[in-house]
């Protein structure tokens, strides 16, 4: 059995790991609100996760510091986490466009009636000098019971709908699945516990396994701030890079067609065009080929689609393709391709609001193959000539302009 004293000094190692925690959730929930304009819904439950991961660890972190030596670090379950599990979830459900605010209620409900019991506690042990009330134990009992149930049957539930995700959120499929794995030894751990404290007498020793659950959980709570920030800091480099491609792509299509070529004697020479050099070439078989890929196998839903991995589809140079896109059809390689994502979107918000059922627009955008918010909205008002909250209302009034 552990002495008080070296429990002491448990708690104040737990402190270091409770501070990387804290420390990584501040950082996570920095970068989403940084980057905010282009997040979706599901952003912004994974900042309502970091934020109660944050305020999870500081009550914690309190509770060391100022009452040390009470009681309350052997017996006290904490509201908040009672919400993880359910967060995760609703996550999940609005990468799959099948998210609703009343989930996030739901979600969020045992962790606020948790909460009644959890700060009446509170109360009781700040004014008796850290003593516990009687009623804890029911609390513990019942919230305990809670954690079990939420810890196992959100994170199966999402392991077995997880393959439905769109993969254009790969990295954010990975993230939820080992938070879903982790959130589910948090569950089988309590399950164990509960079940060992029913048929052992564990009394002895149940402040040392505490104590080890409490550095297993919030182990756990600082792996999945850091899989966020990595998700979160990889969509952004991602976006930059795709960016600054569409930047060489629209500083090549404004270049002079025929460049001028200054003389040693002082006279000028313009050269030929790609046209005259290349009248051997089959535009007309390019283009059919890239309509068809476009058209058919929806190629323009990857959102790494480049001029390079389109020509290589399409069979021909990466050359040839931008001069076939240049001059049969006035546009660039990520106009072209944007407008088909446009169409897509369009396609799918129709649907969607036929059946009666929630939009998010951000969402149906990013499946489509769109990197950010700003780009999205940039081309959907310049091809069908709105913005897309006013073509939910108004869609009828609208097409879309040929391609």
């Amino acid at each position: 059995m552990i002495n008080f004293a070296k429990q002491l000094t448990q708690i104040k190692d737990v402190n270091y790991i409770i501070i990387v925690g804290a420390t990584q959730a501040l950082l996570a929930l920095g970068i989403l609100l940084k980057n905010k304009k282009n997040n979706g819904q599901h952003d912004h439950i994974l900042s309502y996760l970091l934020a109660a991961i944050f305020l999870h660890l500081a009550i914690s972190f309190t509770l060391n510091v100022f009452w040390p030596d009470s009681k309350i670090h052997q017996q006290f379950n904490t509201f908040i986490a009672l919400a993880y599990p359910g967060l995760l979830w609703c996550y999940m459900r609005y990468l799959k466009h099948q998210g609703k605010p009343i989930g996030i209620l739901l979600a969020m409900l045992p962790s606020i009636c948790a909460s009644v019991g959890y700060f009446w506690i509170a109360t009781y042990v700040f004014n008796h000098a850290g003593e516990l009330p009687p009623f804890i134990k029911i609390y513990n009992a019942v919230s305990g019971y809670a954690y079990t149930v939420l810890y196992i049957l959100y994170p199966l539930k999402i392991l077995a709908g997880i393959k439905s995700i769109p993969e254009f959120w790969k990295l954010e499929k990975y993230m939820t699945k080992i938070a879903a794995f982790l959130f589910l030894f948090i569950g089988l751990a309590f399950l164990l516990i509960t079940v060992w404290t029913q048929l052992f007498d564990i009394s002895a020793y149940f402040s040392f396994f505490h104590l080890w659950l409490r550095i297993f959980i919030y182990s756990i709570l600082a792996i999945i701030c850091i899989s966020i920030i990595y998700v979160k800091v990889s969509s952004f480099l991602y976006v930059h890079r795709v960016q600054q491609e569409e930047s060489k792509e629209h500083m090549a299509v404004n270049a002079p067609e025929n460049p001028i070529t200054i003389i040693d004697d002082g006279s000028t020479y313009v050269s030929a065009t790609d046209n005259e050099k290349n009248t051997n070439v089959d535009y007309a078989g390019i283009l059919a080929k890239v309509e068809n890929l476009m058209s058919q196998h929806k190629v323009f839903l990857d959102p790494d689609l480049t001029l390079e991995s389109l020509a290589a589809k399409a069979q021909v140079s990466r050359h040839h393709l931008s001069e076939t896109l240049n001059q049969y059809k006035e546009k660039s390689f990520y106009q072209y391709i944007n407008e088909y994502r446009i169409k897509e979107v369009v396609g799918l918000m129709d649907k969607y609001r036929s059946k009666g059922e929630n939009i998010n627009i951000l969402s149906l955008a990013f499946q489509a193959g769109f990197h950010s918010k700003s780009s999205f909205n940039q081309y959907f008002k310049k091809v069908q000539g709105c913005t897309p909250s006013t073509y939910l209302k108004d869609g009828p009034h609208y097409t879309l302009l040929n391609t």
